[in-house]
């Protein structure tokens, strides 16, 4: 088996599936990307970590016979990324496979492809149309509220849920909650889980993505995502996402607005004293201003004092000053409500009259 493609190409498609491949594992054939030449004169590249499977095809310039090997992904990489640019000869020699490109020379081991785990692709179910710009955009204004945390599996992921004509992804680790939605043109209803993992891979292999069409088919025990010669498929996590709607707030008794890069440096400003000390800060509304106060005994504290435009009762209520600056990063208005119920209940925090997405913070008791 001997081919040979251009550098970007190849390049390209490795970074797309590498994310799939498994960081832990006994199975070193997990930890390697499968090569192999199909009779349409194409090269598939595929990983996975068994919870998820990504395949890319792409053309070479030239294919002489079939065959398929497995590489070490972290190695092929590293070798593909340091060559230059122009076209690169792979060549299988019993277990070995050369790659060459001008008078660079690489040899490298490779493992049986028989190992390798067959993948099985999504099979009917309901099937959606999105776009890759507006889904990566979604994955990521939710993404980092999701449970690091593996154990806690109905946390540990993103949420999907399809209904009324709108997909929403939520994600929430039991201190802050994350909702992205979006109109489709579907009137399909259901939802599923999807591990963080696999939404980690997802988010890596859309970027190189070149076309921005993107199908989404489930079928009760998996989620295939195709886009742009991809395809990814995701096992779904059995287990009860909570009932994200409960933490919504239904009304509330203060509303402020306030310029999204002013506020975002005063909660930066402000986390610099928290840290050093009880890890929270304090915002006090009153009148036309929201004051941030961040104290440490050993370190001094901290008070911002700015103007907002204020509707409702005078609060003061304490949070967690990373999750603010969280949220407030992914606010791309010019401007950031804050909704208050009081001091004991989570702040709504959403783009001027909610724009797509809003994030749900829980607060601290003060002291």
């Amino acid at each position: 088996m001997r081919f040979s493609i251009e550098r970007g190409e190849i390049l390209s498609r490795l970074e797309s599936v590498a994310s799939a491949v498994a960081q832990k594992t006994v199975k070193p054939v997990l930890s390697g990307v499968l090569f192999k030449a199909t009779t349409e004169g194409k090269i598939e590249l595929l990983a996975t970590d068994l919870e998820t499977a990504i395949k890319a095809v792409t053309t070479p310039v030239h294919i002489d016979g079939e065959g398929a090997f497995v590489v070490e992904a972290k190695v092929i990489l590293e070798v593909i990324r340091n060559l230059p640019s122009g076209e690169i000869i792979f060549e299988l020699q019993d277990n070995n496979l050369i790659v060459r490109v001008e008078k660079s020379k690489f040899v490298l081991p490779t493992i049986s492809p028989d190992q390798f785990p067959e993948i099985e692709p999504t099979r009917g179910g309901i099937e959606i149309e999105t776009s890759v710009t507006v889904l990566e955009l979604m994955i990521d204004r939710v993404i980092f509220c999701a449970a690091k945390d593996e154990f806690m599996r109905n946390l540990n992921g993103i949420y999907w849920e399809l209904q009324g004509g709108y997909l929403r992804l939520v994600a929430a680790d039991g201190f802050r909650l994350a909702l992205a939605e979006e109109k489709i043109e579907s009137d399909v209803e259901d939802r599923f889980l999807l591990t963080l993992k696999s939404m980690k891979d997802l988010q890596s292999s859309i970027k190189t993505a070149l076309s921005d069409d993107l199908r989404i088919i489930y079928d009760g025990a998996k989620v295939g995502f195709y886009f742009d010669g991809i395809e990814m498929i995701a096992r779904v996590v059995d287990a009860e996402f909570p009932d994200y709607r409960k933490v919504l707030p239904k009304a509330f008794k203060t509303r402020v607005v306030a310029n999204t890069t002013v506020l975002s440096d005063a909660i930066r400003r402000a986390s610099i004293a928290a840290r050093l000390g009880s890890e929270s800060v304090k915002i006090e509304l009153k009148g036309e201003s929201i004051k941030l106060i961040a104290k440490s005994p050993e370190h001094g504290e901290s008070t911002e004092e700015l103007d907002v435009k204020k509707e409702g009762d005078d609060i003061l209520i304490a949070f967690n000053p990373r999750f603010l600056a969280d949220s407030i990063k992914k606010i791309d208005t010019e401007e950031v409500e804050l909704n208050f119920v009081d001091s004991n209940s989570p702040l709504q925090m959403n783009p001027v009259d909610v724009e797509g997405y809003l994030y749900i913070i829980m607060p601290i008791r003060l002291i």
